[in-house]
């Protein structure tokens, strides 16, 4: 269960990185936002990313608060990618391009396993 949960946990942090908004393939204009937002939401970002694989090197380690750890990010990854697919966050008048679209879903979908699994992990 715990080298499921860290394989996951690097997989939704590898799918991160090339979502990097205004980047490679979230090509959306973001000079709407104040830069203090998208500032704040690549922080964000990039902490999810990296304390991803930090959990996922203790989920390997077997420490069982890493199951916690991993429903935690799990449910900020959801937050990330559903927010911005529902057109919550960030809003920008670019369209969602294709590729991201089609990313942020088999990320969402991910996180949902995350979830699942970390709270079976947590059960255990």
């Amino acid at each position: 269960m715990a080298t499921v949960t860290a394989a996951l946990l690097v997989w939704e942090a590898l799918l991160l990185i090339p979502m990097v908004p205004g980047k490679l393939i979230d090509t959306r204009d973001f000079s709407p936002l104040p830069r203090w937002q998208y500032n704040s939401f690549n922080v964000y970002l990039t902490s999810l990313g990296l304390a991803s694989f930090v959990v996922a090197g203790f989920a390997m380690a077997g420490q069982h608060w890493a199951f916690v750890a991993a429903l935690v990010l799990s449910l900020g990854y959801i937050a990330v990618f559903a927010a911005d697919l529902g057109a919550v966050f960030p809003v920008v008048p670019d369209p969602l391009p294709v590729q991201l679209l089609v990313l942020e879903a088999i990320a969402l979908a991910s996180a949902g396993v995350i979830a699942v699994i970390a709270i079976q992990g947590m059960r255990l």
